[in-house]
């Protein structure tokens, strides 16, 4: 029988949550709002005795060795790319659900939260050097932002290793201020700039820096806004003036390749 908690049972966590690594009683219950949007090849990858034993070992009060944890993963069959795309992520729901059911605390799951990262760090650590080795007409420059009033890191790193063993080359700027996009933003060209947002608080900042963005530039790449804000917030493209909101990874990259096209257009 499956050890999965029962989404349905899930209630909302009692009083302010610290904050941490990231903000998990704010944000356990939008994760839990999106977990019917896993597609249905992901849903049928996913295996409840592996969730549970990766599970397992991010919550042992012992310790964790990553890369035995990796082995084991391994050892099940899964590939890099199922385990960053689909196990990580849902055991990261697994925590969010944990923590709104009141059965881990704050210190619990920000700490399993970090072992998942560690993971993601282990797993993408050669992806890098491999999208350098990509022809230059396929690889995107793409630079992924999280603003500075927004906490989450496991869901970016996640996105960004995924970016990577796509063979892109990403640079990732965690409690970004608008400095520190212009300043990234004048050192490099990217292809496409995407906004990673998790609270209602960082949609506002994300507002801001589109605005100075396109303000400032020329030659704006597609602006794209992702994250666990979308499905509160049905009218965040509206309202930041992104090119696209979105979680679809793909649907993101296909904006870069809607805009060649443009350009070369209206260069004929």
């Amino acid at each position: 029988m499956s050890r999965r908690p029962d989404h349905r049972l899930a209630k909302a966590a009692q009083g302010p949550a610290p904050k941490g690594i990231f903000e998990v009683g704010a944000l356990a219950s939008k994760v839990i709002s999106v977990l019917h949007e896993r597609s249905i090849a992901e849903n049928a990858l996913l295996c409840d005795a592996i969730i549970d034993r990766l599970l397992a070992a991010i919550i042992d009060p012992k310790g964790f060795d990553a890369e035995a944890v990796l082995a084991m993963l391994h050892s099940s069959r899964l590939s890099y790319e199922d385990i960053v795309s689909c196990y990580i992520p849902e055991a990261a729901r697994h925590l969010g659900c944990r923590w709104n059911q009141s059965d881990m605390s704050f210190a619990q799951v920000s700490t399993a939260s970090v072992r998942l990262q560690d993971l993601v760090r282990l797993i993408s650590s050669g992806w890098s050097i491999e999208a350098g080795r990509r022809p230059t007409a396929q690889q995107l420059g793409i630079l992924l932002v999280i603003c500075e009033d927004d906490l989450h890191t496991l869901g970016c790193a996640t996105i960004a290793a995924r970016l990577r063993y796509a063979g892109h080359s990403v640079r990732l700027i965690f409690g970004a201020t608008q400095l520190d996009v212009r300043k990234a933003m004048r050192q490099d060209w990217y292809d496409l700039v995407m906004f990673s947002c998790a609270r209602l608080q960082a949609l506002d900042t994300v507002g801001q820096f589109v605005k100075h963005i396109q303000a400032t530039m020329r030659d704006v790449p597609p602006l794209v806004l992702g994250g666990l804000i979308l499905p509160q917030v049905p009218d965040a493209q509206t309202l930041t003036g992104v090119d696209l909101a979105t979680n679809d990874l793909q649907l993101a990259l296909k904006l870069c390749d809607a805009r060649a096209v443009e350009k070369k257009l209206v260069a004929e």
